[in-house]
Formats: structure tokens, sequence, C-alpha cells
């Protein structure tokens, strides 16, 4: 499947397979080189037309896919040039997000994102009022909210590294003023960037450096705040201003707190279960309102 441009020039055909950060991996790579004819769709789109997927990707020349994917019952060896680029995921601004559970995924009014102070709050009995004093400083100590950047720093860059991208230099470049992440799963667009132009770089391909990037797709979604007591300790903006998703709206963290409450009073008592990767430090902050609120 590789096609001309209008000059003639014979063009590399891709596909880009990724999560929600594939049309801003699949956008990047096409700054970075307009001389390929880069095509793109996400997850759930891939799963939804895969019977299609099967016949049209060998045609691609490269195609590039988050690793993700090997959990799908597809054969990827029937592609030309087969590689992978992960996905960035970073809690260290955002330590009391998780998502949760009730015979099946709960929305909040942050989409899939629940706070684990709020709803170990509601588990605990505490009216919004008292929840909203739990943020707070020694609560979020007490949390160990502040201890994660450098066990997540050490996860990602060895993350990368093996799938042949060495993004360290990237991220102590993020990591300068404002957080580089909108929630614990969405990277703003220059990180992105950043990784598309390292994968070209090992695949030994010439890149077009300019000061443009792609739209920002990501801030469509919900943008979870950097709690004002984490941004302080790592030197960048805080707030508690909720984006909410689909919107540019923002909401209060008291509007946050009772739209929540709303939503879990509506579950069946002593269904919610939040995701199994945060179950420890979600018994841990259990622990710690409990104590905080006598």
């Amino acid at each position: 499947m590789n096609t001309a441009d209008l000059n003639g020039f014979l063009m590399e055909s891709w596909l880009i397979l990724s999560n929600c950060q594939t049309f801003g991996l699949a956008n990047s790579l096409k700054l970075l080189n307009p001389r390929f004819r880069i095509d793109s769709m996400d997850v759930w789109g891939f799963r939804k037309n895969i019977e299609k997927y099967k016949e049209d990707l060998p045609r691609y020349f490269r195609v590039v896919v988050h690793p993700q994917f090997r959990n799908i019952d597809f054969d990827f060896t029937i592609a030309q040039n087969l590689d992978f680029i992960p996905s960035i995921n970073f809690d260290a601004y955002h330590p009391d997000v998780c998502y949760a559970f009730s015979n099946g995924p709960i929305d909040s009014p942050m989409g899939s994102y629940h706070s684990m102070i709020v709803l170990a709050a509601y588990e605990a009995g505490l009216t919004t009022e008292a929840t909203r004093k739990l943020f707070r400083r020694d609560v979020f100590e007490r949390c160990d909210f502040f201890s994660r950047w450098e066990q997540e720093r050490t996860q990602l860059l060895k993350h990368f590294s093996q799938y042949g991208l060495d993004i360290s230099s990237s991220f102590a470049q993020w990591s300068r003023g404002d957080a580089f992440m909108y929630s614990v799963n969405h990277p703003k667009i220059r990180c992105i960037y950043d990784i598309a132009r390292i994968f070209m770089k090992r695949l030994g391909v010439n890149t077009v450096e300019s000061d443009l990037l792609p739209a920002d797709n990501l801030l469509n979604g919900p943008c979870y705040p950097v709690y004002p007591e984490i941004a302080e300790v790592f030197g960048t903006r805080g707030s508690y201003l909720f984006k909410v998703p689909n919107e540019y709206r923002l909401i209060s963290l008291e509007k946050f707190i009772e739209r929540s409450f709303e939503v879990y009073a509506s579950l069946p008592p002593n269904s919610i279960q939040v995701e199994s990767a945060v179950r420890p430090r979600y018994a841990n902050i259990k622990a710690v309102i409990a104590e905080a609120a006598r």
C-alpha cells in the first residue's frame, strides 16, 4: 500500500494502532515526516473492524502497535514490518486517581476517573463537607501521595526501553515547569510528539524539525488537577479545578465530591471495587481516612 505524493515520490504507508493516545501519535509522525502516508485507529475501532484489518494489514509497509494489542486474538505477524510503541502512564501528579467498578466500570463526573479519597470517605459514611476537609497536606502525606515520583519515573523509562526507546532525556524536559500529564494515562501532546520523534530516530528516519505540534485531542477528555499541595512538591502549578469530559468547563472540588457521592449512592451498597493495581494503596487510604475522621 505504497502510494505517490503530489511530486511523484513513493510514499511508505504506515498503520498506527494504539489506545487513547493513537491520534496524537499518528499526527506527530505525520508532522515529523510528510513523506509517509499514515493511517490510524484506536483499539476500540480496531476491535469493531477486526475482519477488515485481517485483509488490510499486510498491505501496509509498517504497522506500529501498542503492546496491549498482543492480548487481542489477531495474527499481527501478517504485517510486513511490525513495531511497538507503548503509551505513557504516570501517576505521580495524580496519586489519588483510580478506576472503580460495580458490575462494570463506573463513570464519575470525570469520566472513568475516581478519587480514592472521595470514595473512601463515602464508604466511611462521611458527609461531603467532611470529605472536602480531607484534602490537605497531612492527609496526603499519610496516603504516600508525595513519594511516587521516582518509582513512576523508573517504571516508565524501563517500559519504553524494553521497546528500544530511550525517553530519559525527554522525561527530564517534561518534568520542568507545568505538569506533563492531564491524568494518570493522558499525557500532553508534547510528550507524544517527543516519543514519535524518538521512534523515528530509532528507525533511522530523517525528521522535519519545527515548532509545530498537533492538536492536543486528549484535552477534550477529562483533565484531572494536580492538587496544590502535590504541585508545590514538584514545582508546578496546582489547583482544585476539574475539567469535565467533552466540555471546556471546570468544576470545583466541592462539586466533584457532591456529584461523585450522587453516583455512588445510586449503586448497590458495598458493591464498589477499585482496580486491582491500586487496592493495596486504597486500603492504606481507607485507613488514613478512618483515622482522620475520628
